[in-house]
């Protein structure tokens, strides 16, 4: 290989970069002595999690599950980009998934899937999380849609095993996604994995089902959750149902309803197995066809997925450079020239307030004649001046960015009501709730980008607390952003 190429340790050519996260940036790229195409997942920094992901992947490769997107390939090797050499940065070779995330073709576009459709879907994803759980006792921790990727013909292909661990039912780390993950991991106290993976697997069926996402979190400060913590069920789908659209098979939707509310349990032990799920009445129509008849069906599944297709392009066009996005080293400086560092921009009115709500992150575009500090400072003094002592900022006008620390020391009014209620005391002990758990702070970081097309990007990222407060707190400074321009 040319060194004048952009590759991975020289073995694999950079042909694209496809997205980057907190940790790690991945890329398509194309074996230099096969030409097959592949995902690379290059590590920003040393990480402790790459020696897990290694070896959880490692061991499920042995499964060879069509439905799980599998590790090809790993080492620590150079990076060579745009005549820079990044030495000896940790990387993954996985599987190509040509159609993007699961997310993208049914929440964000807010249309779930026809039943029968939904059905075959959630089964391979369902195979693929048994493969784990039955042959290599592995649980992933961190299921979601963003997380179910599709290859070209739109099979589910399970990724992102970086919190996956060996089940020991008496796991203790925090790891998941609020609004995926199960309540019992909000108590920091031990879980069992797999059970936690069947919630996950629960909240995916309903968006698969319904195109919407079931739930912020699930703590009791969640409007729709709490009915399902305290078992009531008929509140719960009362409130809502009327916000679903095309259900049209009753007797099915009450099968759908059956086997969700066992699924997302707030009680770990009544969620049933995933044997039980495959036995469940509202899969029955999957198990009772042939072959031949599931695969005419799954032609059905491609074709409408193939008729999304266009809209989610369409959408995914909301999609501006901006510089300077992450290196593979550090963050650099408003007018570094390497224009290829690039960063998907939603509008935030045309997307689920939740949207993405794995990566925790927006950008506002801002246009006109300012001075970049001029913005930040009046932006610190507006927010300042709204959260008065319960908003801490740590300055850094050389680098035009700064950290927002939001400790909330007192409970709400709304939340103490809604304590009272479920008869919580603030200062004390509760068997299924630790109050505790609404009071740490949540930190956000805000930076200032240039765009490469005018303007500016403020970029918005959750460093710690939970998605719903940073949501909460965003809202708000995006009004304030308002203000001063």
């Amino acid at each position: 290989m040319e060194d004048t190429c952009e590759n991975i340790d020289k073995k694999y050519e950079i042909i694209d970069k496809k997205g980057s996260g907190a940790s790690s940036i991945v890329f398509l790229v194309k074996d230099s002595t096969t030409n097959k195409l592949y995902a690379a997942k290059v590590m920003k920094k040393q990480k402790e999690e790459y020696d897990n992901e290694v070896e959880m992947l490692s061991a499920i490769k042995e499964i060879n599950s069509p439905y799980i997107l599998n590790l090809v390939d790993n080492g620590i090797g150079n990076v060579f980009r745009k005549g820079n050499v990044f030495k000896e940065k940790q990387y993954l070779i996985l599987e190509y998934a040509s159609k993007g995330d699961l997310f993208n073709y049914v929440i964000y576009l807010k249309e779930g899937l026809q039943k029968e459709y939904a059905k075959v879907i959630f089964t391979k994803i369902l195979s693929g999380v048994n493969s784990c759980h039955s042959k290599k006792q592995i649980c992933h921790r961190d299921l979601k849609p963003e997380n179910i990727l599709l290859d070209e013909n739109f099979n589910p292909k399970i990724a992102d095993f970086g919190y996956a661990t060996y089940n020991t039912g008496k796991l203790d780390a925090r790891k998941g996604t609020p609004g995926y993950a199960a309540p019992e991991i909000y108590k920091e106290k031990e879980y069992d994995g797999y059970k936690a993976d069947i919630f996950s697997l629960g909240v995916i069926l309903y968006s698969l089902y319904t195109g919407k996402q079931a739930f912020k979190t699930h703590t009791i400060i969640d409007s729709d959750y709490k009915y399902i913590k305290h078992g009531n069920y008929e509140s719960y789908w009362k409130k809502v149902t009327p916000g679903l659209k095309g259900i049209k098979d009753l007797e099915d939707f009450e099968n759908f309803k059956d086997l969700y509310n066992k699924m997302v349990s707030y009680n770990p032990d009544k969620r049933p197995t995933i044997e039980q799920i495959s036995k469940s009445k509202w899969l029955k129509e999957i198990r009772d066809l042939k072959e031949d008849q599931l695969q005419k069906l799954y032609g059905e599944v491609i074709a409408e997925f193939l008729r999304r297709e266009p809209t989610v392009n369409e959408v995914l066009k909301l999609v501006t450079e901006i510089k300077p996005i992450e290196s593979l080293d550090c963050d650099r400086g408003i007018g570094d020239k390497d224009e290829d560092n690039s960063k998907k921009y939603f509008d935030l009115s045309l997307k689920p307030k939740y949207a993405k709500s794995g990566l925790g992150m927006n950008f506002i575009k801002i246009e006109g004649n300012f001075s970049p500090a001029d913005i930040m400072n009046k932006l610190a003094n507006k927010i300042k001046q709204k959260f008065k002592d319960n908003c801490k900022i740590d300055e850094s006008k050389e680098e035009l960015k700064f950290i927002i620390t939001f400790d909330e020391e007192e409970i709400s009014k709304e939340l103490q009501e809604k304590l009272d209620e479920l008869d919580i005391e603030e200062d004390g002990e509760n068997e299924e709730f630790d109050i505790n758990l609404l009071k740490k702070e949540c930190i956000m970081k805000c930076k200032l980008y240039e765009s490469l097309n005018g303007g500016h990007f403020l970029k918005f990222s959750k460093k710690s607390g939970y998605l719903e407060d940073y949501y909460n707190n965003l809202e708000i400074i995006i009004s304030l952003v308002k203000e001063i321009l």
